[in-house]
């Protein structure tokens, strides 16, 4: 009897003293389960109940729609490269002067000045760092630009609203700036 009596303290003092590493583990990965739960409420923006279950459920609704959209986006991108491919060849069976018009051979070059403000529209031939020549060309002159709408998809195309920089307020004639900006896009002579 003594010895089955001495058998059960040492029993005690294990569930007495540290838990097991069963018990451990199992709380690791309830912890471990937890996080991961709370980590998806935080993502999922329509989370119905708090429950495992529930929060399972609305993840796997958010992910379907979330494929739905991706699978649309798709669609809708070969629909509009389809169009662009059109597009191109529309545009590359046309002669250069046909896209800018009869009229402006050289590409057309339109300022307007009201007291410090100017708005610049160009359209011509496009050449590699024209934009940044244009840019610097504006520059030197004291405009600042505000606002710009830039294409060149074939040609150079460009719509800006500037104004005169503070102190270098010269007033210089919406004339002289459009011959700059035609000298700039790599025409010589003077713009009509």
């Amino acid at each position: 009897m003594g010895v089955v009596c001495g058998e059960r303290k040492n029993r005690v003092k294990k569930v007495e003293g540290q838990p097991s590493k069963n018990l451990m583990a199992e709380r690791r990965r309830r912890k471990r389960l937890n996080d991961r739960l709370s980590m998806l409420r935080s993502i999922v923006p329509k989370i119905s109940k708090m429950d495992r279950t529930s929060i399972l459920g609305d993840t796997i609704d958010y992910m379907k729609e979330l494929l739905e959209r991706i699978n649309k986006l798709k669609e809708d991108e070969l629909d509009v490269g389809t169009n662009q491919m059109n597009l191109v060849g529309m545009l590359k069976e046309l002669k250069p002067n046909e896209v800018l018009g009869e009229k402006f051979p050289q590409g057309m070059f339109d300022v307007e000045r009201r007291n410090i403000d100017t708005r610049i529209e160009i359209c011509c031939a496009a050449k590699p760092g024209l934009l940044l020549t244009t840019v610097n060309t504006l520059e030197a002159l004291g405009l600042e630009i505000q606002q710009c709408v830039i294409s060149c998809f074939n040609d150079f195309s460009m719509q800006a609203s500037c104004s005169e920089v503070g102190e270098q307020q010269t007033g210089i004639s919406c004339e002289d700036i459009k011959q700059a900006l035609f000298r700039n896009a790599g025409y010589g002579g003077r713009c009509l």
